[in-house]
């Protein structure tokens, strides 16, 4: 038998259930359909996403629905950055299962044509925080530019509602936190956070890069002759 809390209802819930379930449904079948399966533009073997198959399997994806209709950019910014707290808080909160979890907010009142201002420029805007708290937020939506790792020709970022994706920093994500669209100020404050998430810890092929990385970064760069 489950030891976990029942779910309860009120009468007053299921008007917002009734609306938020098909977008939940879509997105959760776009996480099993297109990031859980290979591609044959990715440009590598295994799956568009390597962190969804197990977390799938683990039933550790969560999802939320964030109403950003009427709200100042400010608003929008504090009810996201406040799912920081609530996936440091959802269990299981240490061991290996705990790098398995996701928290996934969809934010189906921001249109297609203006996703990559409102989501790219909410994602820049909270991208530092949550890798200081050792955290990765993920950006997604249909018009996704972001190329591919192995194939920049390859759009694995777009999906069928814009969202934002929270998860554990992991040692291969060194790539992200050391994009050279990144203002260089940001891109040490990210390496600087990776370095501390990952001191101490077993030496990879990824932490070596990053100690080189953050290395390179910090060398002033002198005038051109």
């Amino acid at each position: 038998m489950s030891t976990e809390n029942p779910v309860l209802y009120r009468t007053g819930d299921l008007a917002r259930l009734a609306e938020e379930l098909p977008i939940i449904g879509r997105v959760a079948a776009w996480c099993d359909e297109f990031l859980a399966q290979p591609h044959p533009d990715l440009g590598r073997g295994g799956s568009v996403c390597p962190f969804i198959p197990r977390a799938l399997n683990m039933n550790r994806i969560s999802f939320v629905v964030v109403r950003t209709e009427n709200r100042s950019e400010a608003e929008v910014d504090a009810v996201i950055a406040a799912f920081r707290e609530v996936f440091l808080a959802t269990e299981p909160l240490t061991g290996p299962e705990a790098k398995e979890k996701a928290i996934i907010v969809i934010l189906p009142d921001v249109s297609e044509q203006d996703a990559p201002e409102v989501v790219d420029e909410t994602h820049r805007r909270l991208k530092a925080p949550f890798v200081d708290s050792g955290l990765m937020i993920g950006k997604f939506h249909p018009r996704s530019e972001q190329g591919g790792l192995h194939n920049p020709g390859f759009r694995p970022l777009r999906s069928p509602i814009p969202l934002l994706a929270i998860r554990f920093m992991v040692d291969s994500d060194l790539p992200f936190l050391n994009r050279a669209d990144d203002p260089v100020g940001d891109r040490i404050k990210f390496l600087e956070s990776y370095e501390q998430r990952f001191e101490g810890a077993e030496e990879t092929r990824w932490a070596q890069r990053g100690k080189a990385a953050l290395d390179e970064i910090r060398v002033p760069q002198g005038p051109k002759q």
